[in-house]
């Protein structure tokens, strides 16, 4: 008897022992999707139907930055309108990392769920990125589909720059920005075959530079974007006129929707620099 009160008592101490198991919970496939960033428009036109989407981002049809300008013609569009977005009722809304952290943290009051979407700093993060995405949208084979087609095209230009030995000199530059180690635009020059002078200069991620460093390094080329905050390409200060490469008019110029692009189609950015600074390796 002593012995079975001493088992009974020991089971209601350590019920952790019992043979049952638990299954983590998981997120269930959403059906009715919001998206308030490009990204997110993007994504959701590579891996679901129209039906399961709600409303895509107010910038959905700028041509100068959009990734697929245009797309899902039947969907409103809506920026970060909290108010707005509560009222569709979707069970999935996709925001960026750059949005106002109130305004995420009023979505998340709202009791909608949210995917933030984190801007990648590296090809590698990319791909990750791609992988989490499809399966928090049900469609993990579609993200895998997607990583496939981004590395079929990488892959294409390292064996195409493989055959020219040389290796130019490459500053990109965007509004007193650079873009050093740590960055996509780091990952996408060396693809391409290209020295970034920004990260041999030791300078990390995305930082100001100033004219007075740019003129010192002397770069064999300038990069820039098309597309720059508020619209399009602004002017180059003056100063750096007297760049050899300004006077030479090497200057590299790559759609930003494919250069600052933070899905799949950063490959074609890399595509486009392997042309302008090899273009006899094709």
């Amino acid at each position: 008897m002593r012995r079975f009160m001493g088992l009974a008592l020991f089971a209601a101490v350590f019920p952790l022992f019992s043979c049952k198991t638990e299954t983590a919970p998981t997120n269930p496939v959403p059906h009715r999707i919001v998206s308030v960033t490009i990204t997110g428009d993007v994504l959701l036109q590579s891996l679901v139907d129209s039906s399961r989407v709600l409303a895509v981002s107010s910038l959905a049809d700028d041509s100068g930055i959009h990734e697929a300008a245009g797309l899902f013609p039947t969907k409103p569009r809506i920026g970060p309108d909290l108010e707005r977005i509560v009222s569709l009722r979707p069970d999935l809304v996709l925001l960026g990392s750059f949005h106002d952290p109130a305004f995420v943290d009023g979505i998340r009051k709202s009791g909608l769920a949210i995917e933030l979407l984190q801007s990648p700093n590296s090809l590698d993060k990319v791909r990750a990125y791609l992988r989490k995405v499809s399966a928090r949208l049900g469609e993990p084979a579609k993200g895998d589909s997607l990583v496939r087609w981004m590395d079929s095209i990488l892959d294409n230009v390292k064996e195409r720059v493989a055959k020219c030995p040389d290796r130019p000199r490459v500053l990109y530059w965007s509004e007193g920005f650079t873009a050093g180690d740590s960055s996509t635009i780091d990952d996408l020059m060396a693809v391409a075959g290209v020295r970034n002078l920004a990260r041999e200069q030791g300078i990390h991620g995305s930082q100001n530079i100033s004219i007075e460093d740019v003129l010192r390094m002397e770069p064999d080329w300038i990069l820039r974007s098309s597309w720059e905050a508020g619209g399009s390409m602004k002017s180059l200060p003056v100063a750096l006129s007297n760049l050899k490469a300004v006077k030479e008019g090497r200057m590299a110029v790559v759609s930003g929707k494919v250069l600052l692009s933070t899905s799949h189609r950063c490959a074609l950015a890399a595509d486009t620099l392997a042309r302008i600074f090899h273009p006899a390796c094709r």
